[in-house]
């Protein structure tokens, strides 16, 4: 433009050497403007807001973490005076931290850990015994819902668009409260409590009238070692007297003649993988009623 004085004279050229798909008049006297000014033909830097993602504030933010790793993303951008949305970016472009979701579990005391001690030390030497571990029964019972029980964040759908997919379930969904012992050769159960719950009375009632049987189904003169789950259930005056009857000395359970460590089910091999399994299995497919429900869990077993 300097060169031909006119917008109109550049423009002119510019068709003739590169057709009329080219800059305006108008264009061309803003970029020769430009060029006068700044010395080259890019543009400006825009005025606006400046970016709130500094260095200091990155470092700022990871102390705010590293003090308080439960700390909201409302609650970080707070304490450091920024948006939300610098706080999340911060958080997951330029430290590379991931929201984990934190897991429940069974609380232990200080006084827990020895007393695990001290029961592994009883048990072990009485798991070596090759006659003992033979007739050594872990027993616990469990909860089986018609429905089954559905953790929703374990679910995940991953097409391109939402398919909003839904998963019917029933509120107070009938269940079956499912007992079962095992040892090392054997699998006694399941027995089915007729009631919605376990109670001292129906308990006892099949001590007396299922699992000593099936023992003694097992073993001509059974020295059964019977190891009882930590419900309240079995802890009642009559079903400590049966116990002391039929296995005298041989019955494991917190306050029993050997003790069971308290807050330590995940130690016995149905709360560990039996429950867990058959579940996984009886579930896989939609179950229609109770009685459906009890053939699955009796033929799983």
């Amino acid at each position: 433009m300097a060169k031909f004085e006119s917008s109109t004279v550049v423009k002119r050229k510019q068709w003739a050497e590169f057709g009329k798909n080219t800059p305006g008049e108008t264009a061309i006297r803003e970029i020769f403007q430009r060029f006068c000014e700044a010395g080259t033909v890019e543009d400006r830097e825009r005025p606006g807001r400046p970016s709130e993602i500094t260095e200091e504030k990155i470092d700022e933010v990871a102390e705010v973490i590293e003090n308080e790793p439960q700390s909201s993303v409302r609650s970080v951008a707070t304490a450091c005076s920024i948006s939300r949305t610098t706080a999340h970016r911060i958080m997951t472009e330029h430290l590379s931290w991931k929201p984990y979701k934190v897991q429940f579990v069974q609380e232990l005391y200080e006084e827990d850990m020895q007393n695990r001690v001290e029961m592994c030390k009883t048990l072990i030497p009485m798991l070596e015994d090759n006659h003992i571990q033979q007739n050594l029964f872990f027993s616990d019972e469990a909860t089986f819902y018609l429905n089954g029980l559905v953790n929703k964040h374990n679910v995940r759908y991953w097409p391109e668009t939402n398919p909003h997919v839904t998963i019917e379930t029933v509120m107070k969904s009938p269940k079956l409260n499912v007992w079962c012992a095992i040892s090392k050769n054997q699998l006694v159960g399941p027995y089915f409590f007729e009631d919605d719950t376990v109670n001292g009375n129906n308990y006892l009632s099949m001590l007396q009238n299922f699992f000593i049987w099936e023992v003694r189904k097992l073993h001509n003169v059974p020295p059964i070692v019977f190891q009882q789950d930590g419900a309240s259930a079995p802890f009642s005056t009559d079903v400590r007297q049966y116990l002391d009857n039929h296995f005298p000395n041989r019955w494991i359970r917190r306050g029993g003649p050997i003790r069971w460590a308290p807050r330590s089910p995940d130690l016995t091999p149905l709360d560990f993988v039996l429950w867990g399994h058959v579940k996984s299995n009886i579930y896989k497919t939609r179950v229609k009623n109770v009685a459906e429900l009890k053939r699955r869990i009796n033929i799983e077993i």
